[in-house]
């Protein structure tokens, strides 16, 4: 996959800082050892000296074999005594040598003149970041979800108990986000504004992203803009792609996009190439079946219906709930 400039950039970036720290700790570990245990410079020194030792017994006239295999033998006890002062002190990294992010490539990003995965990683996680909207995960998680934002008592209408029913609900899309792997079903959150589809699909695209899985989430407008505007050429990047091939894709708010048959079509696209990849995505939305029916037709409905997950969200609006509790609080 093709990364912009800025991507890559951000990436050696971060590199050169893993690389720098690295070194600056092996470095500061070096001195303090150093100050405590005075013999380990003087085991470097004589380290450092073995090749001037062996230069030394040729021009003398020795035999140079023995002489190297006394040389090697003398500097395999002078590392294990060494080691023998480092281990005191509960260190095991011979010679001081820095603890690198990735050992493969000494966090350059390059091994064997081909790119490391850690590099591939890394941009990953960088272009997937930029193309999410970070701002909305603030504070979402699941220890953040009170139950008693919802009401105790039946729904007139339907008869529901929304803080026993929200109950079940949260506690499957926690073990949903526990158990995610990239071969997870598809889930549809509907239901009212403010009954918590929002914060909870990023409750589990923090658990996901945690585990190291690459995640791209946002309002639906949002995402399909970026995509419009690298399409008609006013961007660069490859967000379609990327939104495409991540292991989580979550579209946020879907019904509140504007309506227009380009976007539309993307929709069909991401939606059904994921289908088709077998790739988990998560949609929530203020609209029931009807609704969505009517907003994007036979092709994409279905679609959704079929290879979703339904999980209605019920209850009042928290966000209008805090509020008053806010106000309420501010007044006291």
């Amino acid at each position: 996959m093709g990364y912009s400039r800025e991507v890559y950039e951000e990436a050696m970036a971060e590199l050169d800082q893993r690389r720098m720290l690295a070194r600056q700790k092996a470095a500061e570990l070096r001195d303090r050892m150093v100050a405590k245990y005075p013999r380990i410079l003087e085991l470097e020194r004589e380290m450092a000296n073995a090749a001037i030792k062996v230069a030394r017994a040729v021009l003398a006239g020795e035999d140079v074999d023995r002489a190297v295999e006394k040389i090697k033998n003398q500097n395999l006890m002078q590392q294990a005594e060494l080691a023998e002062i480092l281990a005191k002190e509960g260190i095991y990294t011979p010679n001081f040598e820095p603890r690198y992010h990735c050992p493969a490539c000494q966090d350059t990003g390059v091994v064997n003149n081909k790119t490391c995965d850690c590099l591939k990683i890394l941009l990953r996680e960088i272009a997937y970041k930029r193309l999410s909207y970070p701002g909305m995960a603030k504070d979402m998680d699941f220890e953040k979800l009170r139950l008693d934002y919802y009401p105790n008592e039946p729904d007139s209408r339907t008869g529901i108990i929304p803080r026993r029913h929200m109950k079940e609900i949260i506690e499957y899309c926690k073990n949903y986000a526990e158990d995610f792997d990239c071969n997870s079903p598809s889930l549809l959150l509907r239901g009212a504004t403010g009954t918590g589809k929002t914060h909870v699909s990023l409750s589990i695209a923090k658990v996901a992203i945690d585990k190291g899985f690459g995640v791209i989430y946002g309002p639906v407008q949002k995402l399909l803009h970026k995509i419009e505007k690298e399409h008609f050429g006013r961007a660069d990047g490859n967000s379609e792609d990327m939104m495409i091939e991540c292991d989580l894709l979550i579209l946020d708010d879907l019904g509140t996009e504007f309506s227009s048959p380009f976007y539309t079509s993307c929709l069909y696209n991401l939606i059904n190439s994921r289908i088709l990849d077998g790739k988990p995505t998560i949609i929530s939305t203020n609209f029931n079946q009807n609704e969505l029916m009517e907003r994007y037709g036979e092709q994409i409905t279905s679609r959704i219906i079929g290879n979703f997950v339904p999980l209605t969200f019920v209850g009042k609006d928290i966000r209008q709930i805090r509020l008053r509790d806010k106000i309420h609080n501010n007044g006291e």
